[in-house]
Order: C-alpha cells, then structure tokens, then sequence
C-alpha cells in the first residue's frame, strides 16, 4: 500500500513515522524544513508547554525527543521528498464517476506537486560548467523556473497542520477594504512574519490585530519593545473579549502577567506624572513659564475588545499605516467604546490564525481514501491518526 503523507510539521512527521512503522510504504510530501511550527516554536518560545500523551511537555523537549529521532529515521529510509503539493485528485476519475462494478478506491489518487530544480542546477553548474555555457542563457534561466511533478498513491493523508495561508484581518476571515492592495508591503505582517520580517527597532506605534494562541504568541514578541523605550505604543484590535483562553495554560498565564506587568507599569508612570503636576502648579509663574509642563503618560498597550479592523490605509502625505476599527451594538462586554476610530502605526500586524487549504477540490467530500488531519493539538492528532488507520485497515476486511 503506498500512501502519501502532506506536511512539514509534526503532526505530518507522526503521521509518517506511525504507517512507515507498521509496514505502509510512505512519502512524506515537505514544502519546508520538517519540523514545521514546532521547529518556530522552539526557537522562539523554548519553555511553551504542550500536551503529549497526557504530559505536559517543553517545545524544546517535544521537539528533541520526539520530532527530531522521527525525522532521522524518516530520512535514513529516504522516505521524504521535497516539494509543495499544490492539488490531489483521482488520475481519471470525475466526482460524479465510477468504475463499473468497483469502488472508487480503483482509481488511484495523483498527487500533483512543485519543485524548485535551483539546487539540482547549481550542483550539476560546478560539476560540468561547459556543458551549461552551451546551452545559453535563455535556457538556463527557464531551468531556474518551478517545475510540476506528480506521483500516484492509493492513500492520501493531508497533515498540512499550521502550513497554511494566513487569515486576513477583516471580519469573518475576509479581506478588510484594501488589505490586498498593502499585503505585500513593508508595512503589513501576518503570523510568522511579525516574529521572521518586522524589525522593530525604529518603530514607536503598532497595531496588531488578532485573537487565539496566534495573537498571544505576537503579544509576547512585543513584550521587550514596548519596556525598553519610553513613549513606544501598541494598540490590540480583537473582536472578542480580551480575557478569552486561547486554550493553551502557559501562553494564557504568560499574557496575562504581560498585561498585569503592563498595567503595573502605566499606573506607576501616572503616579509620577501626579506628583510632578503638582509640583508644576506650586511653582511661582515666572518660574512656571520657564519649565515644561508635564507629560501625561500614554498606555503602553491599548486594547480595544469588541472591534474589527474594516480598513486599512496610506496617506500620500504621512507615513505609516491607518487602520479603520469598528464596533457593533451586539457586542456588549465593552461599554466605552466608540463606534468608529483610526488608528495610526507604524506597523500593522495580523494574528488571526491560519485557514484551510483546499488540495482537494476535485474530490468527494468523503472521498474514500483521503483523510485530512484536523487536529489543532498532538494528542488529538495521536487520536485521530489511530482512527485513520482503523479506516484503512477496513478496506482489507471481507465483506
């Protein structure tokens, strides 16, 4: 039985190394380095906790006992393969066709996947570079080009996890007004983006905007920015309460003393200004006119709970970025808020989780054969793997 498995991340890693161990013949499809958001995570927060079989784990632990002795073993057998996988569908079969007088686990599914022959070419430039001056630019450059591949299975097991597009940050997980004009401008950054491509160091404002463990991840990037400079602001936009559990303890409890740690802070700084103001106005006023008045200190993170961003824009004259926040009447857990305000920064940052991506257009919704593993967590996916293969395992019962 030759099955194919598609991710980068662990639940694709597990999912590999669970069939390969009980005798299928596996390829794991990888668009990136296996390891995926654990690999991220790892790197970016080594003590986040996680559940594996019933325990409390590190990223780090999970990610050094778990996926890396999966990965080697999966390599050792040459059983990975770099490509993105951009669709899958049977190699002949129409949704509303079958084979007569069979099922249509007959038809095998095509597994239809892009590769970048870069490496390949620059490997094969150095070991025989008269070869490539013969063949001309024009030729060359069209190697550089993705080329699709495709190979037949009889199983297929989408286990893409987190891999996927990002969410945009108007309502409902659709585009705010304008958002696809400035995606791909320096001043929009989506999940990874925020910890891989946002150079904080001249930014004084930013709005991010966002719910879940993806917005509590981001918060926790800003968390040194925001301490380290006086007068630095960050604005969170979220439609829903900002208490909401994203449904893992540690990152809960870690944004939680955030904010605690940062309306410590602001109370401590309105404090100061107080007493300074009273010392301003005990000043005579030829000594008063010669000395500033004080400062009223700024939040240092502003969150405006029950909004969604509903535009987002530039100015020909101002730099930066403006985002348009509105509040509907039904949301009621905040009774300050107005219903409509822009928001100026430097940066916008999108939190908002990842959506589906469909490889599977042309098959049923049910199509035998074809499982996607749907689980946000490992134990879940442990589950959810175990239950996979009892399907399959169906297939070779009489009937």
């Amino acid at each position: 039985m030759k099955m194919a498995i598609i991710g980068s991340g662990p639940l694709a890693i597990l999912t590999a190394a669970h069939f390969d161990q009980i005798g299928a013949e596996v390829v794991l499809f990888q668009r990136s380095p296996l390891g995926g958001n654990v690999r991220f995570l790892m790197e970016e927060f080594p003590e986040l906790k996680i559940q594996y079989k019933n325990e409390n784990i590190s990223v780090a632990d999970f990610f050094e006992t778990v996926i890396v002795p999966a990965v080697v073993e999966l390599e050792k057998f040459e059983l990975t393969k770099r490509g993105d996988v951009l669709r899958v569908h049977k190699r002949f079969l129409h949704k509303e066709e079958t084979a007569p007088n069979r099922t249509r686990m007959h038809d095998l599914f095509r597994v239809i996947y892009s590769q970048n022959p870069q490496d390949a070419i620059l490997k094969q430039l150095e070991e025989n570079p008269e070869f490539f001056k013969q063949l001309g630019d024009d030729v060359i450059n069209s190697l550089h080009k993705p080329v699709e591949s495709f190979e037949d299975f009889d199983i297929v097991i989408e286990a893409s996890g987190m891999g996927k597009a990002p969410v945009p940050i108007g309502a409902g997980g659709s585009l705010a007004l304008n958002e696809n004009n400035l995606k791909e401008s320096s001043l929009l950054y989506y999940e990874k983006d925020i910890f891989t491509k946002l150079d904080l160091e001249n930014k004084k404002s930013v709005v991010i905007a966002g719910e879940g463990a993806s917005l509590k991840l981001a918060l926790l990037r800003f968390k040194d920015w925001l301490f380290k400079i006086p007068g630095r602001e960050l604005h969170w936009v979220t439609y829903k309460a900002a208490n909401t559990p994203c449904g893992n303890v540690w990152l809960d409890s870690e944004v939680a003393r955030l904010l605690i740690e940062v309306e410590t802070k602001f109370d401590k700084s309105k404090l100061e200004f107080e007493k300074k103001m009273r010392e301003w106005r005990d000043l005579e006023d030829y000594v008063k006119v010669k000395i500033p008045k004080p400062v009223e200190p700024i939040p240092l993170l502003v969150i405006h709970q029950g909004y969604d961003v509903t535009s987002v824009d530039r100015l020909l004259d101002r730099e930066g970025v403006f985002a348009t926040i509105e509040a509907p009447d039904f949301r009621d857990f905040n009774t300050n808020k107005a219903e409509m305000m822009t928001l100026a920064a430097d940066a916008l940052c999108i939190a908002r989780g990842v959506s589906s991506k469909n490889l599977a257009s042309g098959l049923l919704n049910d199509e035998p054969g074809f499982y996607a593993l749907q689980s946000t967590d490992i134990d879940s996916a442990l589950f959810e793997i175990k239950k996979i293969e009892e399907k399959i395992l169906n297939y070779f019962k009489k009937a």
